[in-house]
């Protein structure tokens, strides 16, 4: 493999000596280990070797995969979520976090002062927050398979979409005419906040990874239809004297 493939695998990702599952694209796994989750999409994934999706041992270990074959990594903590600092915990007022409307309870996360934290401890008048990574201090155990290597420029723009938004893939329309890609978005994705975000990094990656297209977004909006008048009371009048004369002849 090479820097700026891409390639769908199915993966694994466990932590700490005891290798708790905390992500998969198996659901079965997901189930059997607990943190099946019906929001997510389970499903073969495709990532692009060299990106930042994941650390950097596993992009390594990219470039030296072969199709068909399972390979097993092993990420210090260092490398990736980071050591344990004593000193990024924190203990904070419960006027502090009350200006905040936030309702202290032990494990939720939180932001604070533009940090993210989670709340490990609440007494009386005292809150203590972890702003460590919630996986810091733990080893990354990442097994994955590489199933294909994908060279269709379609394929490759509907993964960086698939990376960037969690769609129905299907709503969408992708058409590529010579050096372009036109991409249809579906109506639900229109007024998206998280699609405002997502279609700059999309044009981005595209014309990163794929630097021989131009992107073109679609996003049509039909004007709005005037709604029909309802008759007033003199209209009905009228038609009703209109009938009568009518009748009467």
């Amino acid at each position: 493999m090479n820097d700026g493939d891409f390639i769908k695998i199915s993966y694994e990702m466990a932590l700490g000596d005891d290798k708790k599952v905390i992500a998969t694209s198996d659901k079965k796994i997901a189930e059997d280990s607990g943190i099946y989750d019906e929001h997510f999409r389970y499903d073969d994934f495709v990532t692009i070797v060299g990106s930042d999706t994941f650390f950097k041992a596993i992009n390594e270990s990219f470039l030296k995969a072969k199709q068909g074959e399972e390979y097993s990594v092993e990420v210090e903590p260092i490398d990736a979520f980071g050591v344990r600092d004593p000193k990024n915990i924190r203990v904070h007022t419960t006027r502090e976090l009350q200006r905040q409307n936030i309702d202290p309870e032990v494990g939720k996360e939180i932001t604070l002062n533009q940090r993210n934290g989670r709340i490990i401890s609440v007494t009386p008048g005292r809150i203590m927050v972890d702003y460590n990574h919630r996986y810091a201090g733990k080893a990354v155990h990442f097994k994955y398979k590489v199933l294909e290597s994908i060279a269709d420029e379609t394929e490759k723009v509907k993964a960086i979409v698939t990376m960037n938004y969690i769609p129905n893939l299907s709503e969408f329309s992708f058409n590529l005419a010579k050096d372009t890609i036109s991409i249809q978005i579906p109506d639900n994705a229109k007024f998206d906040p998280v699609w405002f975000e997502a279609k700059f990094r999309i044009v981005n990656q595209v014309r990163k990874y794929i630097p021989e297209l131009a992107v073109q977004i679609q996003e049509l909006y039909p004007k709005q239809e005037k709604p029909a008048e309802e008759p007033t009371e003199s209209d009905k009048d009228k038609q009703t004297e209109v009938k009568g004369e009518k009748t009467e002849a």
